[in-house]
């Protein structure tokens, strides 16, 4: 019976998340106007989503990802009641388990999202296509924040061409994929053999 009851959170929950990316999407297109409907999804999911750009705000310029969080969240409790409806049970090692692998998906997430966009940058840099653009100031606005963190302990008070840093910065990006993916895969087969 208390499986059955976990089969349907995990239903619902998955339906939630599945309206939430709608809404997201919906969010892209301001001149659009679905009406009825959108007035509908935003009255479901804005109050969750709002809990998390107000209690944690992860902006990047006019970037709000505090939706990726929320999603998260729910993607966390999905796999737990997931667990209870086909198994029974759920273990300490496995919460643990599914923790460091939410945490890694939203690095990896963040950091995928950097290294695209500097990537197409420094594409637009070497192919002299960065006529000033109103895309490139956009990117510049998204990616400068980050990158002059991730690029000041290399240069060490020197000037280097932004088309330098943004090398740099590249290269740092796929650098920290390649060893937080090892990192990840250690700590959660670590963590996996926890008896508890």
């Amino acid at each position: 019976m208390i499986q059955q009851v976990f089969r349907f959170v995990s239903a619902v929950l998955s339906l939630y998340m599945v309206v939430i990316f709608i809404r997201i999407i919906m969010t892209w297109f301001r001149g659009f106007n679905t009406g009825r409907a959108q007035e509908m999804l935003a009255s479901v999911t804005d109050p969750y989503l709002n809990w998390f750009r107000r209690n944690v705000p992860v902006r990047f310029g006019a970037l709000d990802f505090s939706p990726v969080i929320g999603i998260l969240v729910l993607g966390l409790l999905n796999s737990v009641s997931n667990q209870l409806a086909f198994a029974g049970t759920i273990t300490f090692s496995y919460v643990l388990a599914i923790i460091v692998s939410a945490v890694w998906s939203v690095g990896s997430f963040f950091l995928t999202f950097f290294l695209i966009l500097a990537g197409v940058r420094l594409i637009g840099i070497l192919v002299n296509a960065d006529g000033g653009g109103r895309l490139w100031m956009v990117l510049e606005q998204i990616i400068n924040p980050a990158l002059q963190v991730a690029v000041r302990p290399f240069l060490r008070g020197r000037f280097t061409s932004y088309r330098d840093s943004l090398l740099i910065f590249v290269g740092e990006l796929v650098v920290l994929l390649i060893a937080g993916r090892l990192l990840a895969n250690l700590l959660i087969g670590l963590v996996r053999q926890i008896p508890i």
